[in-house]
């Protein structure tokens, strides 16, 4: 049902009461058979088998008014760097780094020497937020895959931007300079990664994982998804918990495992049952290696998306007009 359906059930469930004992008796059902299907979900799906490929999410705990202070720049880079040689140089198989959102000062599509360092202290494909810019010159919120020197073999591009955060919405009447250049320009939607070595992968970009049956390529369905956010913004607060939240009802949504790496939290991983495997707290440096678990076959909501809970909501709202006409006609 997504979290909109989740929604309604829990909505109708509380009014039960309101009726009586029948609404009493109602709750009491719908409880057991909520419980029941929960419970029959858990026993029943099985997820495939692990790919053998180890995550390391670093949490590099930058302040935000240090993120963009150009004189800190090479200190910040040489930080991303040594905690990604610190945990790579432990492993041994496959592995994936996977760096926060615009976590590199640089600007990773053009800059040939970064993308070089990267590579030569990760020593496996890594996941790097970064600033991008189109060939209009505005900017693009990114995540990129850094196999080398050469070129990003594979990208994507935020397209659910922060209004007044990222750009000016068209509808707003008064000029407001959010971002020099007319603001971020939106990517193309959902997008699959295929890196050489790893799983496909769906990227979301900061809050798009707050957003049910937006967030991957149904057509092109990934293995795994992966979160990079920066949530510096909210300071110690319930902002970086519920967006953790969100993203953790996501994997649950989709059937698929979730790794999600924040610039100074909550750095977190969960499986396809959106079971936690491993966090890094709120203001703290290092890293969280996770072992990649395997996917869950396409889940109802995957397959049909928001037309399940809109299909139930039409259905109680029906229900709820017959059931005023019958007694008016009483």
């Amino acid at each position: 049902m997504g979290v909109p359906g989740l929604t309604l059930a829990t909505l109708l469930l509380a009014a039960a009461p309101s009726f009586g004992r029948r609404g009493w008796l109602a709750l009491a059902a719908g409880l057991a058979l909520w419980a029941g299907a929960g419970a029959a979900r858990l026993a029943l799906c099985v997820p495939g088998a692990a790919p053998g490929l180890s995550v390391v999410l670093v949490q590099g705990n930058i302040a935000q008014g240090q993120k963009w202070n150009r004189a800190l720049v090479d200190r910040i880079f040489t930080h991303y760097l040594a905690l990604s040689h610190a945990a790579t140089a432990a492993l041994h198989g496959p592995a994936v780094v996977v760096w926060p959102e615009t976590a590199s000062p640089y600007r990773l599509g053009q800059d040939a020497s970064a993308r070089a360092a990267i590579a030569a202290a990760a020593g496996a494909p890594v996941l790097a937020g970064s600033v991008d810019f189109t060939p209009q010159g505005r900017p693009l919120n990114a995540l990129m895959a850094i196999l080398g020197a050469g070129p990003p073999v594979a990208f994507y591009d935020k397209w659910h931007l922060v209004p007044f955060g990222e750009y000016q919405p068209d509808w707003f009447p008064l000029p407001i300079q959010v971002v020099p250049g007319g603001g971020f320009a939106a990517g193309t939607g959902p997008k699959t990664l295929h890196v050489p070595g790893l799983p496909p992968v769906g990227a979301l970009i900061c809050y798009e994982a707050i957003y049910p049956a937006q967030v991957v390529d149904e057509a092109d369905r990934p293995a795994w998804m992966v979160n990079v956010t920066n949530d510096a913004w909210f300071g110690n607060s319930s902002g970086p918990r519920q967006h953790l939240v969100a993203a953790r009802l996501r994997a649950v949504e989709e059937g698929l495992p979730l790794m999600r790496a924040a610039n100074t939290g909550i750095t977190a991983g969960f499986d396809a049952f959106g079971r936690e495997l491993g966090r890094i707290g709120m203001r703290r440096s290092g890293t969280l290696v996770l072992s990649l678990p395997g996917a869950l076959p396409p889940t109802p909501f995957s397959r049909f998306g928001l037309a399940i809970p809109l299909t139930l909501a039409l259905l109680a709202g029906g229900i709820g007009v017959l059931y005023k006409r019958s007694k008016k006609s009483t």
